[in-house]
């Protein structure tokens, strides 16, 4: 049986990143579809593993797997991202050692200086912090930004229902704490009873209690190719100026948080 490596080293919060419900016009959205799948919808065949039984990889291999629904979205086809790509990125954002990744240093260095990938050289184009307890707002990325790229700590139950290929849920014994955990989040059920990853080459089911439990951090995730809101967006426009005045003061270089915001809602428009 392979061995299944966990590799994301404890949340860095960062201050300056702005909540998207600090600025939503819930009212604005579009009604959420009762089930939404990124791969099924885009025709997307994963069962990756990108070296995650034998390395500490999963914060790249979960943005592998994202960046298929990315390309399949933008190029309307599937790339081919081999293990060496992936391993390639994990060892120059390491430094070196099979030593785990800051998932939010390693989506600054996404959006900053991007990765090859299939071949090609890809950025994101920004990224947005998630309230993970807030389900509908995780349903919208999930139906509007291509899923979620997210943070998890990991039980030896955990571990153990996925090597039985039981869907991840809470028991009343989570049993020994083995780590931190990259994970890549692509889809919701029917009636609120749960959501689906990819980690591992497997595609594994999750209870939303689950979910609530074990998250530690969430981001939704634009790619470069989206474009900026319209003037009609439901943001507050006036209250988002007034945080990128804030921020770019203590940082000239523009938060990837506001921009995700500016494409996600453009997005909300096609």
């Amino acid at each position: 049986m392979s061995e299944f490596k966990l590799g994301k080293l404890p949340a860095k919060p960062d201050k300056r990143t702005i909540t998207l419900s600090s600025i939503l016009r819930e009212e604005l959205l579009p009604p959420l579809p009762l089930y939404y799948d990124n791969q099924e919808v885009l025709n997307v065949d994963d069962d990756f593993m990108f070296a995650n039984d034998q390395y500490g990889d999963c914060v790249k291999a979960a943005r592998a797997h994202q960046t298929l629904v990315f390309e399949a979205y933008e190029q309307k086809k599937q790339i081919l991202i081999t293990d060496q790509e992936v391993v390639d990125e994990y060892f120059r954002e390491t430094g070196g050692p099979d030593s785990g990744l800051v998932l939010l240093y390693s989506l600054k260095d996404w959006r900053n200086d991007g990765w090859i990938a299939g071949g090609e050289h890809y950025t994101i184009y920004a990224f947005a912090s998630v309230d993970w307890k807030n389900h509908d707002q995780v349903k919208h990325c999930i139906h509007l930004l291509g899923g979620v790229n997210f943070g998890m700590r990991v039980y030896q139950t955990d571990m153990d229902q996925f090597q039985a290929g039981e869907p991840w849920h809470l028991t009343a014994n989570d049993g020994r704490f083995l780590g931190g955990h990259g994970v890549y989040l692509y889809a919701y059920s029917y009636d609120n009873e749960g959501l689906w990853c990819m980690t591992w080459g497997k595609r594994v089911k999750m209870t939303w209690d689950f979910w609530d439990a074990r998250i530690d951090e969430a981001y939704g995730i634009v790619d470069n190719k989206n474009h900026w809101m319209e003037h009609d967006s439901p943001v507050d426009v006036e209250l988002l100026d007034s945080y990128l005045d804030e921020i770019t003061a203590d940082n000239p270089q523009p938060p990837g948080c506001l921009f995700a915001f500016l494409a996600f809602f453009k997005r909300l428009r096609r």
